[in-house]
């Protein structure tokens, strides 16, 4: 095993690709000398490839609302009773103020996120003056996560300053009819060409744990691969009190490392982060390993419906695994602060 990863190590190196079989093998393996070094391989091209600053930002959950959509995992979905706050899309002076908030803490990108399949036309100008505010009004970036559009949405959302949009694939394209039946994979991968052909970057990754196999897992991260993600947001399922995947068992901490570790040797030049449900699916000694065996950013600051790791606590993550955090959030502990974002976004903190 060792000279087949470091084999695969060169290649990679070397401008080269790895096979779906390869992988596969990679994701099999069982014993502790070989997961290591395909932890401590998997680090070596983050290393070369990745800048050493980490990838971070954060979250408005801009639109809360009955999603009429049936994924499975979602608490946003009309078909569920899971309690979230629900709301329509907010407006530019509450997006501009949740901006400012989380650049008062150091972040640098800030993500619109809108639930539901396609905004109608009056939300969408609204998201667009939204963008122009927090442009002018910061030094942010800006992403979005803004369900189904079209190419030009996309060039007119670019246009205003836009930098990447988020598209998730979820899971496989086999798996996928298991998780959702009020669409078919195929709209999202018609977002994600119309993504392309409106020369945006593209955020595109999936949630680990859905019920799928290792093979949907590695197959995602191949069908990721066209697209050229600039930034691959790796989630796991934190199961949502009445959605049907509630009572999921979660995953084996060291298959959700090996899987990290293998996506980077699929995707060596993107920001592979981790996101939603890291900190209930891996503690804190096992996030700092799977930022030292191939990923390479964050979400922080909290997720859509849920908290995350206090913000101090994901610096210290970060140092820990050699990144530098000079530039970024502060890492000596602003509790009160910390609690103050979650409030003003609406999480919860279990």
């Amino acid at each position: 095993m060792k000279a087949f990863i470091s084999n695969l190590k060169e290649r990679i190196f070397t401008g080269g690709e790895i096979l779906f079989n390869e992988a596969m093998k990679l994701a099999e393996i069982a014993d502790e000398q070989s997961f290591h070094l395909l932890l401590e391989t998997a680090h070596d091209i983050t290393s070369r490839f990745c800048p050493k600053e980490p990838d971070l930002c954060s979250l408005i959950n801009a639109k809360s609302y009955l999603c009429g959509e049936d994924c499975k995992f979602c608490a946003q979905s009309s078909k569920y009773q899971t309690g979230v706050h629900r709301y329509p899309l907010i407006t530019v002076d509450e997006a501009l103020g949740k901006a400012k908030l989380f650049e008062k803490e150091g972040v640098k990108t800030v993500c619109l996120v809108t639930s539901g399949g396609t905004l109608s036309e009056k939300e969408y100008e609204q998201v667009l003056r939204m963008i122009e505010a927090i442009k002018k009004e910061t030094r942010m970036e800006v992403d979005g996560s803004l369900g189904f559009l079209s190419i030009e949405q996309v060039k007119r959302l670019r246009e205003t300053g836009l930098r990447r949009i988020n598209n998730n694939l979820q899971c496989s394209k086999e798996f996928y009819p298991e998780i959702v039946s009020t669409h078919r994979y195929e709209k999202r991968l018609e977002t994600m060409d119309n993504l392309q052909e409106g020369g945006i970057e593209i955020c595109s990754g999936g949630i680990f744990n859905l019920g799928e196999s290792r093979e949907d897992r590695i197959r995602m991260a191949f069908e990721l691969k066209p697209f050229r993600p600039k930034c691959l947001p790796i989630n796991i399922l934190n199961p949502r009190p009445g959605t049907p995947l509630e009572n999921q068992p979660r995953m084996d901490p060291k298959e959700i490392l090996k899987t990290v570790a293998v996506y980077r040797f699929i995707h060596p030049t993107a920001n592979i982060k981790l996101a939603g449900g890291r900190e209930v699916n891996l503690s804190l000694e096992e996030q700092a390993l799977a930022l030292r065996g191939g990923a390479n950013g964050l979400v922080v600051c909290g997720y859509l419906t849920t908290a995350g790791n206090p913000l101090e606590e994901d610096m210290v993550l970060l140092r820990q695994a050699g990144f530098d955090t000079a530039r970024h959030p502060r890492a000596c502990g602003h509790a009160g602060e910390t609690q103050a974002i979650h409030h003003s976004i609406g999480l919860s903190t279990s």
